[in-house]
């Protein structure tokens, strides 16, 4: 019985891959550009004062026209199911919040799920209703999982870069005679994102009574920085056996700046076996969008027989490990 979906039209074809391009483009550029976006300074302040909201205050309410447009509000509610956990509700919130995304659980859900239904479409229409609904909801469920991790990463990177600048504020505030937790309220004023929304943080919890070095511990812990957790312990030693904090903090500073040079170097030394990697790991998929769209029938018994599908699980399998090993080999620690 012949396919269906294997008589759709060049037109219609063109249209599917071009709206395929844009998106994927738009997805590069938005991963690429949208974290050197610097907001402006009242709504990094609003997103600072919704990090101290307290767990599950204001999180059932619509975010804005939800409570005008009911289609919006029924897909909320029902991408709530898939977070009706109060462990699972906390996980994915913890996860947004590392990225640096304004999102509740449930709209992250829902976002998932409108990706997934997109691919599912693009795929039906590619390469039939068989594999395509396994092959766009795996492409929609990766493509938003390394959303996520790409933005995640990148403020981890983005922490670490800054973090000796703010960390020399503190160093003159304290030379001022200012204390370590007045230090640190004056550097958030001026620090930019993201020091400050999680210095404000750890800032806020010692105001509920913990202590300054175990916040400082935690927000190190939360930004995977090993040289804040460095800084921790020099201050926990500092007040252990006295000595000038503003001095121990400086040479923290000093070799701070020191391993980001040597991390910076390396990064510069290992960008061309990353950039193969990057070429290597995505010419798989290219290669079978690009045979889709100009020699449909010499790849379509990939996804029609058995011996195809065996293929081209097998080949999945090792484009995977080799792509593991790549990204294992290019990635060097400082």
């Amino acid at each position: 019985m012949p396919n269906p979906f294997s008589v759709v039209p060049d037109q219609v074809m063109l249209l599917v891959i071009i709206g395929m391009i844009f998106i994927f483009l738009l997805v590069v550029w938005l991963m690429v550009f949208a974290p050197l976006i610097d907001f402006a300074q009242h709504r990094r302040r609003i997103a600072q004062v919704d990090q101290f909201t307290v767990p599950g205050y204001g999180q059932t309410a619509p975010p804005a026209g939800a409570k005008e447009n009911p289609l919006l509000q029924a897909a909320l509610a029902i991408s709530t199911v898939f977070v009706r956990s109060a462990r699972t509700e906390a996980a994915v919130a913890a996860r947004l919040d590392r990225a640096g995304m304004r999102l509740r659980p449930a709209q992250w859900v829902l976002w998932r799920i409108v990706a997934c239904v997109v691919g599912i479409v693009l795929f039906v229409l590619l390469v039939g209703p068989d594999f395509g609904l396994v092959i766009g909801l795996v492409v929609g469920l990766a493509a938003t999982g390394m959303y996520r991790r790409i933005r995640t990463e990148r403020r981890y990177q983005a922490f670490a870069a800054r973090l000796p600048d703010s960390l020399q504020l503190v160093v003159g505030s304290l030379r001022a005679g200012f204390s370590l937790g007045q230090a640190i309220d004056a550097m958030i004023r001026e620090a930019p994102e993201p020091i400050a929304t999680e210095f404000s943080r750890a800032l806020a919890t010692t105001r509920l009574g913990a202590d300054l070095d175990d916040a400082l511990a935690r927000l190190a812990a939360r930004m995977r920085s090993r040289d804040l957790e460095w800084v921790v312990i020099a201050i926990r030693i500092q007040r252990e056996v006295g000595g000038n904090l503003a001095e121990v903090v400086t040479t923290n500073v000093e070799a701070m700046r020191e391993r980001e040079a040597l991390r910076r170097h390396v990064r510069a030394l290992s960008a061309e076996g990353r950039l193969s990697a990057y070429i290597i790991c995505a010419l798989p998929p290219l290669v079978i969008v690009l045979m889709l769209a100009i020699r449909r029938q010499y790849i379509m018994p990939l996804f029609t027989t058995g011996a195809g599908a065996v293929l081209l699980v097998a080949a999945g399998i090792l484009v995977a490990l080799g792509s593991f090993w790549m990204w294992r080999t290019v990635k060097v620690e400082v």
